[in-house]
């Protein structure tokens, strides 16, 4: 749940900071933003399609030496998709464990009418696929594409419905740090 509740708040802050939904011009702002932190514990490599699109972003703890050399330990990796048009369908994650990534779950993203949905699917390393969501966010959008109504929705078994766990509507737009989407 806490990734999906840390992907949401993402999710809120660029559609209220300019954008309607996630995008790969929002995807790549924030790796730009992150790469370019000259104090970041962190370093990024990223591969791009065609159109100039973030495909792959590989996140790497980064550890100054004494002597100034710097040290790369590979953290996890993104893999996005996206619609002709540009918008995020889905970011796969992967963890850098036991000398290689393991997956570990994915977001997918919808657009229907005013609504903006978030599902999250752990990986399942016994059927080599991905469960059935168990965590949802829906935002409700208003005409001019800022959100004002935030749920979220859990639930147990991928054959039960979703259960309400919260629900907040959005009475001021927060800014958007998209170093905060480099690093989830």
């Amino acid at each position: 749940m806490k990734t999906l509740v840390l992907s949401a708040m993402m999710c809120l802050a660029a559609m209220t900071s300019t954008a309607q939904v996630i995008t790969s011009e929002i995807v790549n702002n924030a790796y730009l933003s992150a790469a370019s932190a000259s104090d970041s514990k962190f370093a990024y490599n990223v591969e791009c399609d065609d159109n100039d699109y973030i495909t792959t972003m590989n996140v790497f703890n980064k550890t100054v030496r004494q002597n100034g050399d710097i040290d790369l330990k590979p953290s996890c990796r993104y893999e996005y998709d996206y619609a002709a048009d540009g918008m995020l369908l889905s970011r796969t994650k992967y963890v850098w464990q036991n000398e290689g990534w393991q997956c570990v779950g994915q977001l997918q993203f919808t657009l229907s009418d005013d609504l903006y949905t978030v599902e999250y699917s752990r990986w399942n390393q016994n059927t080599t696929s991905f469960d059935p969501a168990n965590e949802m966010m829906t935002y409700t959008l208003m005409p001019d594409n800022t959100a004002y109504n935030v749920s979220c929705y859990h639930r147990n078994h991928y054959a039960k419905s979703y259960q309400l766990a919260w629900q907040v509507s959005v009475t001021s737009q927060p800014s958007f740090d998209p170093y905060l989407l480099a690093t989830m």
